[in-house]
Order: C-alpha cells, then structure tokens, then sequence
C-alpha cells in the first residue's frame, strides 16, 4: 500500500516500497498521485525480476535444493540428482537465457545414455519443479522452459516375476540352512533375504519395511497398520498380512520400539545385492517383489480390496504391477 502525503508546498507525494522496489511521485492532486500509485503497484507486481546476468542455473538449483528438496523425504534422491546436473552444460548457463532447445538437448542426451524413459520422466519432473518455483516463488524467471517440450516415451513395464526356485536359491546364497531359531540374531544378508520374502507376502515396499516397528503390527488380525509418513502415498493405510508374513515376523530377534529388521533402506538394498550375485539369477531387483505380491494377492482378493492393500489409487497403476502369466490366466477358464 503506497503512503500518500500531502506536502508543504501543496503538492501530493506518494511513496511505494514493494518486492524490494522503493519508488516515489509528485503530483498536483490527490487523485492523480493515487493513480499514479495505483499504476506503479500493479507494475510492480506483475513484472518479472530479472536476477543478475551473472546468476547461472546452478544457483537456482543450489538454492531449490537448500530451501525445498531439504523438506521433502525424497531428499536424498534429489540431492543426488541436482549434483549430476551441477556439472551438466544446462547447470552453466544464465537463467534467464535457458531454451526449450537446451531442455531438448538435455533429454535427447539422456536418451543416448540409455537412460530408460521412466528415469527421465522423474528427473523431469524434478527440474521443471524448480522452475516453474523459482517463477511463482521467487519470481526470478518468466516462463518454465520445460513447459510444452515433448518428453520421451515411456519405458515398458517389467513384468518380472519371482520363481519358487529363484526363493530357494536366495534363502541358500543369504545362509538359511533350516529355519533360524526364534530370537536368535540374524545377520544382515539374512534378515535382507527375510524382509524379500516379506515383501513378496505382503506387496509392501522396501522403504515401508524397513521402517516397520512390531508397534505397528497386531499379529492377531494379521494387519499391519502402516503410517502417513513412511508410505509413498502420504497417506496411512492397512496391509493385510498372510500367516506366512506374520511367520516370517517371529524368526527376527525381539526389538523394542525399533524397526524390525533392523535395516536402511541403503542397507537392504546393497544386501540384497550381494545374496542376488552369490546366485546364477539374472536382472532380479528388490523391488521385483512388488509385481510377485499383487500378482498373487491378485488372485485371493478383489481388485479394489488389492488396490486399497497394496497402496494403489489408480487401477490403471495396478495393472502395471498384475503379471498374471497367459498359462495363469488359460487355467481360470477351466
């Protein structure tokens, strides 16, 4: 809001001071200083400030990382994805000069690397992210340069699914000879092998199990009630649990108040890895489990129940994940 005054000299002043501007105007008469005010206000707040000419994109990624990525629990991934594109050309240029012709570079670049189309889908995501927030936010950018640049095709969904061989040989690579005495510690290659086979009874994801505590599961109902902040939804939910998940529960050590498998997420993921390469398996990932698990549960629950279980608000989203062989499918008919 402008400060008018009325001076000495029977003239009128207004002063402004917004978004860092500080302005000033005489006029003969009130009116004509209010309009004037009225003018430069509405210029002010609509014009876009130019950063320096000297401020590159590695500034607004630095900044984006520090004041947004920071708060989010994705935190980790962002950081590493603002690193990589620290050193790439895009990162050196002025803000203000970036084209829709340096973010095509930048995607036909990472098509090249055979980056798959998915991986470049959530990179994009987050780079136009902090445009299209350095220009509503800090209003240093006029226009989102990835805005209306096509992106590339998306990757085929896997459709891997887990053979009761390729169980077996894990549990043998992580040490399982018979079934580990309740209570006893467990090693970590062991208990990764164990939250694996959690996984695929349950469809929960690695993040989830890992932060999962005994406090959250009732081993009566056999439900595991899963919180908001540990889910990839940001919203709690129940996973029911097979009698065969609640048995796997009871081979860990007790814990008290800490998670269950006593693992990151860096840490299961790396040995879970490790048992994989002690195996003749091929292209096996942890998160392969997923597709194991609603492929099965696909079968004992109906599809909005399993898209409630499994954390799914897209049906189109659980029929990535439902790999149901033609030979699976030809017996249902029978």
């Amino acid at each position: 809001m402008a400060s008018i005054k009325k001076l000495k000299s029977g003239l009128w002043q207004a002063q402004i001071f917004m978004k860092g501007v500080r302005d000033s105007e005489t006029k003969p008469t009130k009116t004509e200083v209010k309009d004037w005010a009225a003018a430069r206000e509405h210029e002010i707040k609509t014009a876009v400030v130019k950063m320096p000419s000297s401020v590159t994109v590695a500034k607004i990624l630095e900044r984006y990382e520090i004041e947004v990525s920071r708060k989010k629990r994705g935190v980790v991934w962002e950081q590493g994805q603002i690193k990589r594109m620290l050193k790439k050309p895009m990162a050196r240029l002025k803000v203000q000069d970036v084209q829709k012709a340096d973010v095509r570079a930048w995607r036909d670049q990472r098509v090249k690397d055979g980056v798959k189309g998915s991986t470049i889908h959530r990179e994009w995501n987050l780079f136009s992210n902090v445009f299209a927030h350095a220009r509503d936010e800090w209003e240093v950018v006029a226009v989102n340069p990835f805005t209306g640049v096509k992106r590339p095709d998306d990757s085929p969904p896997r459709d891997r699914l887990v053979t009761h061989d390729e169980i077996e040989q894990l549990c043998s690579a992580a040490g399982f000879n018979g079934v580990p005495t309740m209570g006893q510690p467990t090693t970590k290659r062991q208990r990764s092998c164990l939250a694996f086979l959690f996984a695929i009874e349950t469809a929960m994801r690695a993040g989830e199990i890992c932060k999962l505590t005994m406090a959250m599961v009732d081993v009566e109902k056999r439900v595991a009630h899963i919180p908001a902040a540990i889910t990839k939804s940001g919203k709690k939910r129940d996973a029911a649990l097979t009698r065969r998940a609640v048995e796997l529960l009871s081979l860990l050590p007790p814990t008290e108040g800490e998670a269950c498998f006593g693992l990151k997420s860096s840490q299961l993921d790396s040995n879970f890895r490790i048992i994989r390469d002690k195996t003749p398996i091929e292209d096996l990932h942890f998160h392969d489990s997923r597709h194991e698990a609603i492929t099965r549960l696909s079968k004992k629950m109906p599809v909005m129940a399993l898209a409630r279980n499994v954390d799914h608000h897209d049906l189109n989203q659980l029929m990535v994940y439902y790999n149901e062989t033609g030979e699976e499918l030809a017996k249902l008919l029978e």
